[in-house]
C-alpha cells in the first residue's frame, strides 16, 4: 500500500510542473505577442492603397534592348487609411520575375495620396522584353514599406 501511495505524490508532483511549465508558455507567448504590436509601426498596417487600373506601354524600339517601358497607373486611397505617397514602381512578369524598377522619386509622378483619395502615378523604367499582349504585374511601394499589385497586360 505504501509503495503504491509514494507513486500517487510522484505523478502528481510531474503533472504540477507539466502544467506549470505549459502555462508559462502560454503566457510568454502572450506577452510576446502584446510587445510586439506594441513597438511595431501602425501605419504600415493601416494602409489600404488599391490600384483601380494601369497600362504599360512599350515606347521603344522593337530592335533596341533593354525595352523602355510607360507605365501609367491609377491609385485610391480608402477613407479609412493614412496619408501616403509611391516611392518605387516594378513591373513584373506575373511570375515574380523582375521586369524593370524605378526608385528615383523625380521620376515618379505622384503626390501624397490623401483619405478618400486618388492619384495618376506615372514612371518608365527599362528592362527585359515583353511583347504585346504579355500579363504582367505593376507593383507599388508605400512611403511605409506596402506592396500593392495589379495584373495589366502590355500594349
Amino acid at each position: 500500500m505504501r509503495s503504491r501511495r509514494s507513486i500517487s505524490d510522484i505523478v502528481a508532483v510531474v503533472l504540477l510542473i507539466v502544467i506549470a511549465i505549459a502555462a508559462a508558455v502560454i503566457i510568454y507567448m502572450w506577452l510576446s505577442g502584446l510587445i510586439g504590436s506594441v513597438h511595431t509601426s501602425t501605419s504600415a498596417t493601416q494602409v489600404k492603397l488599391e490600384i483601380t487600373g494601369a497600362s504599360v506601354k512599350n515606347i521603344s524600339n522593337n530592335s533596341t534592348l533593354p525595352t523602355t517601358y510607360n507605365v501609367t497607373v491609377t491609385v485610391y486611397n480608402p477613407p479609412d487609411s493614412p496619408s501616403t505617397s509611391i516611392t518605387v514602381g516594378e513591373l513584373e512578369f506575373t511570375n515574380g520575375t523582375m521586369i524593370c524598377s524605378n526608385t528615383s522619386l523625380s521620376s515618379l509622378s505622384t503626390t501624397t495620396i490623401t483619405p478618400s483619395g486618388s492619384a495618376t502615378v506615372s514612371f518608365e523604367c527599362s528592362g527585359s522584353a515583353a511583347p504585346a499582349g504579355t500579363p504582367v504585374e505593376v507593383v507599388l511601394v508605400t512611403t511605409q514599406g506596402v506592396q500593392v499589385s495589379y495584373t495589366t497586360s502590355v500594349s
